[in-house]
């Protein structure tokens, strides 16, 4: 194998672990760390997987307590909506919009009240499945504290709430929302609130290009399929969670 090193990727979005396994080529540093995330970052630019991203921010910073909202327009809200003959993509946007100060009256409501309002936006036109174009709604992941003001401030059409999956890996859910949300070239296909904690990577030299293991005490979610040599991927949860859901008590506990 050409001159180069292995590095592992961490990251830690709630109960959820991911380790991802990556070959940098040339050298490896031995005094500059910043030289590690160099390399790391000119590996890994096409590591942006839409999908992984949007269920480390959910695990982060949703739980199966709070809501995944849905909005949908009367004939008469998507007739003004049309303004006469827009096109599909023309639609989308200003649905987009109407979404956008939809959030704007629910942040002020909310903070007028002195309650939390932490949200991730999706528009979507599409068939998830099909991918054919279906009619515009949206979408959105919303703190409990917060859904029946969030609720309140649609008046455009009818709303559907429900819980977030009632597991610990939200990866379907991610996935399931993003199919549905068309593609623009150069943009972001949602806009969550500032206020959400953004899971930071901790990488590390690996010393070597073995199996990936899940961390003692840790439970597998799913292991990508894997070559000597080639780049792995890991996703599991955390020991302190994966204890908790085999029935054993933390450390503290068990001393008691």
């Amino acid at each position: 194998m050409a001159n180069g090193y292995w590095v592992i990727r961490t990251y830690t979005a709630g109960a959820v672990g991911e380790k991802i396994k990556y070959w940098v080529p040339g050298e490896k540093p031995t005094k500059s760390e910043r030289k590690i995330k160099s390399d790391i970052k000119q590996v890994q630019r096409n590591e942006a997987n839409a999908e992984k991203a949007l269920a480390r921010l959910i695990h982060a910073n949703f739980t199966p307590r709070d809501y995944l909202l849905q909005f949908s327009y009367t004939e008469e809200a998507l007739e003004k909506l049309r303004a006469g003959e827009r096109t599909e993509e023309e639609l989308f946007e200003a649905a987009d919009h109407q979404l956008k100060l939809w959030a704007k009256r629910t942040r002020r409501a909310c903070k007028a009240l002195g309650i939390p309002f932490r949200y991730i936006p999706f528009t979507s036109d599409l068939d998830g499945k099909t991918g054919e174009v279906v009619r515009v709604h949206h979408h959105i992941i919303v703190n409990a504290e917060a859904a029946e003001i969030a609720l309140e401030k649609w008046s455009a059409g009818s709303t559907h709430r429900e819980h977030l999956y009632d597991q610990v890996d939200q990866t379907p859910l991610a996935h399931y929302l993003l199919a549905q949300v068309r593609h623009r070239p150069n943009e972001k296909k949602y806009s969550p609130s500032r206020n959400l904690i953004v899971p930071q990577p901790k990488d590390r030299i690996a010393v070597s290009g073995a199996e990936l293991q899940v961390p003692r005490g840790g439970q597998l979610l799913l292991r990508a399929g894997w070559m000597p040599g080639m780049p792995q991927y890991i996703r599991y949860i955390v020991p302190e969670v994966g204890k908790i859901r085999r029935g054993e008590a933390p450390p503290d506990k068990a001393r008691e």
